[in-house]
C-alpha cells in the first residue's frame, strides 16, 4: 500500500445534527493510527448550523475530512448508500452525525 493510499473509510451520514456533529467529527480526527483514513460526510441539505460545522472540520482537517453537502433532501437511505460509494478504503466503517467513537 502506497503512503497515498486510504486504508480505512469512515462515512457519516448527517441531518440537522448541530447538537452533536462537532463531537461526533473530532472523536474521529483523534483516532491514532498507523494507517490513511477518511471520513466522508455527507450532509442531506440540513437547515441548521451542521453545514458550517462540517466546513470548519473540513477547514481544521482538510486531509481527513470530505464533505459532501446536498442541494436537496434525498432521504436518509439514498444518502447512506450515497456516501458509502464514495469510499476509497479497503474497509469501510459506517456512523451516524449524533454518534461518537472513543478511545481506547
Amino acid at each position: 500500500m502506497s503512503a497515498n493510499e486510504v486504508k480505512v473509510s469512515v462515512c457519516v451520514v448527517t441531518y440537522n445534527q448541530e447538537q452533536y456533529i462537532a463531537q461526533c467529527l473530532q472523536s474521529l480526527v483523534d483516532q491514532e493510527t498507523d494507517f490513511n483514513f477518511e471520513v466522508i460526510v455527507s450532509d442531506d441539505c440540513s437547515t441548521d448550523k451542521t453545514i458550517e460545522i462540517v466546513k470548519d472540520f473540513h477547514k481544521r482537517y482538510p486531509n481527513i475530512i470530505k464533505p459532501i453537502f446536498h442541494k436537496k433532501n434525498i432521504g436518509a437511505f439514498e444518502n447512506f448508500l450515497f456516501v458509502h460509494n464514495q469510499a476509497k478504503g479497503e474497509y469501510v466503517a459506517h456512523m451516524v452525525g449524533d454518534d461518537y467513537w472513543l478511545q481506547g
